[in-house]
């Protein structure tokens, strides 16, 4: 028995040995089995086409020519029929009127200053008449005989002075008398020569300026007065009535609100970022909740010059290119179409992939492995990216299951067939 011992425990050794080993080839076959079985993936087909890079934004129809009219000076309202929808056809139709009864008196006042004002200008300019004239030299010839008279008188006074018949203080007296008599004939001289002169320039000139003068204070009574009436500055529709007749307006008080519904735009803001790429002419697809459903086009007519200190966004205005009605106030969402490219290679978004050095790299299936392609890429739009250079149309791009494969690596599309050759 002892014998036998040593003979089985060699025997024992040897089993083990063998089943090991036979368990070890085993797992070697199963992971080369494993190592060789293709992945999955699924894949779409590059193509060329059209690609465009799109902005999306939410805005409001407005009406860029919009008003409020305001009151600039106080008083009952006499006249203000506007109701919220009403029409006004033209530029210059009355819209309101405040009644101020002392600028009418005003008004009357100054008129009259000038008419007074104007005549004696005229005056001036006419010269004096035939008849003043006559009238002065009239006066002259009588202040003339009056001092031959005096000194007539003075001449005999006189001599009965020196004859001792009356006394020296006759003969002052006669003298005085005479010298106001010479006065008194200088000074008609003088009004004959200023009548026959003619007004100066300076007494003119003095006239004219007072006639500028109520003409300038006539043009202030009326500029007054023409505060009360208030008229169109452009045809409109009323969109807001503050006041009616028999209400009180106040100096920069709002009477009414008017906008013209054929200047509608739509306005909306983009961020400091986007901002700075939108330019006038753009086009853009437009969609309204008023209209369900509906997609519309249009383009960009005006960008603002400036952010908004407060928001730090820019204020940007489309309008739609093509016939719909719209109302003031109704909510539009936007698509601003920044770049188009009309012959793009274009390939799915997620077929992108970015190494980690920064690179972007596609996978491309080609008889049946993977073929790692350095690309270049453009604009995106949405689930769709340019494709500069690397990949051509018609090759079979891997948009699933290609991440952890390594260039060269066996796959399978995820319908069960093979990949097949690039066509």
């Amino acid at each position: 028995m002892k014998r036998f011992l040593p003979v089985l425990a060699l025997l024992v050794v040897v089993a083990s040995f063998l089943l090991l080993r036979g368990c070890s080839g085993k797992s070697e076959s199963d992971a080369q089995d494993s190592k060789q079985a293709p992945a999955l993936v699924e894949v779409q087909v590059a193509r060329r086409t059209t690609i465009s890079r799109t902005l999306n934004a939410t805005g409001e129809v407005v009406s860029v020519n919009s008003v409020t009219i305001a009151a600039m000076v106080e008083g009952p309202i006499v006249f203000c029929p506007w109701r919220e929808g009403d029409v006004v056809k033209e530029a210059g139709q009355k819209l309101v009127e405040i009644d101020r009864e002392s600028y009418r008196a005003e008004v009357k006042a100054a008129e009259a200053a000038l008419f007074l004002a104007k005549a004696k200008l005229d005056d001036l300019e006419a010269g004096p008449r035939p008849q003043e004239i006559s009238k002065a030299r009239e006066v002259v010839r009588q202040q003339e005989e009056i001092k031959a008279f005096a000194k007539s008188d003075m001449e005999r006074i006189e001599k009965m002075v020196v004859s001792g018949s009356l006394p020296e203080e006759a003969l002052e007296k006669a003298r005085l008398e005479y010298v106001s008599c010479e006065t008194q004939v200088l000074v008609a001289r003088k009004q004959l020569e200023i009548l026959e002169a003619g007004p100066t320039r300076t007494a003119v000139a003095v006239q004219e300026a007072m006639v500028d003068e109520a003409k300038a204070r006539l043009a202030l009574a009326k500029a007054r007065l023409s505060e009360c009436t208030i008229s169109a500055p452009f045809a409109a529709t009323i969109t807001k009535a503050h006041v009616r007749p028999g209400d009180l307006a106040t100096p920069r008080g709002p009477l009414l609100e008017m906008a013209d519904l054929s200047s509608l735009a739509i306005r909306f803001a983009l961020p400091e970022s986007e901002a700075v790429i939108v330019r006038e002419g753009l086009r853009a697809t437009i969609t309204l909740d008023a209209y369900a459903g509906l997609v519309f086009t249009g383009k960009i007519t005006r960008v603002y010059p400036e952010l908004d200190r407060r928001t730090r966004t820019r204020t940007i205005e489309a309008v739609l290119t093509q016939d719909a009605h719209l109302v003031p106030g109704m909510f539009a969402r936007l698509k601003v179409e920044m770049e188009t490219v009309t012959d793009a290679v274009v390939a799915p978004t997620k077929a992108v992939i970015v190494t980690p050095k920064g690179d972007r790299i596609v996978n491309v299936v080609e008889s049946g492995r993977i073929s790692q392609r350095k690309v270049v890429t453009g604009i995106e739009d949405g689930a769709r990216i340019e494709i500069r250079e690397g990949i051509h149309p018609g090759d079979q791009v891997v948009v699933t299951g290609g991440k952890k494969l390594k260039d060269g690596a066996a796959v399978q599309l995820r319908n069960g067939e093979g990949a097949s050759d690039k066509k």
